[in-house]
């Protein structure tokens, strides 16, 4: 029986970096399809794990890529896109609020989520929080699972774990945690109705 549910926050309850291509195609320019994978790879994970800063992180790319951006700039528009949240997501939080434990386990900098802890307060509603800089680790690393199972207690098939990312959801299945793979509010809705979750 499932006690308690397992959120991923990017791109299943707001926008992470996702949708800043936008904004900055227009900026740089360059077109929307070259420029977010100019925020991913190793230099993610240093600063997701903890390892470097928001600041080192946004000014290697900087210059790297050559761009004519200040790192304020970038900083602007990252913030700007985690408003955004993710239609018809937060009603389904809401209601599996009342019935369940939930949980946060999120890749992600410590300066980003300060910020979005800030504006968004629908994150009062997590019992527990597990950050990547926190854990020193990410979630495609099954150790990651391994912490957050021995600090909630519960069995792991006693979990549901919701994420976007097919690996994640991958390594959470490899520790007998089941799980779902988030593409869309309807799509998830249906998935817990006929999981009996909802």
């Amino acid at each position: 029986m499932i006690r308690s549910i397992i959120f991923d926050l990017s791109e299943v309850l707001i926008a992470g970096l996702v949708g800043i291509e936008k904004e900055l195609s227009q900026e740089l320019p360059l077109p929307e399809d070259e420029i977010l994978p100019c925020f991913g790879g190793d230099l993610r994970d240093e600063l997701f794990v903890g390892n470097i800063s928001e600041d080192t992180y946004l000014r290697q790319i900087i210059t790297r890529e050559q761009w004519r951006i200040g790192t304020a700039r970038l900083k602007t528009v990252i913030r700007d896109n985690f408003h955004n949240k993710v239609e018809g997501t937060l009603p389904i939080l809401t209601e599996l609020a009342s019935r369940y434990e939930l949980a946060l386990l999120s890749d992600h900098a410590r300066e980003w989520i300060a910020y979005i802890e800030s504006v968004h307060s629908f994150l009062e509603m997590f019992e527990h929080t597990f950050y990547s800089y926190d854990l020193g680790k990410l979630k495609n690393d099954p150790e990651t699972f391994s912490e957050i199972l021995d600090a909630m207690s519960f069995p792991p098939r006693s979990y549901l774990f919701i994420d976007d990312n097919p690996v994640n959801v991958k390594t959470a299945e490899a520790v007998d945690i089941p799980s779902i793979r988030f593409v869309n509010a309807e799509q998830l809705a249906s998935e817990l109705e006929r999981r009996g979750v909802r």
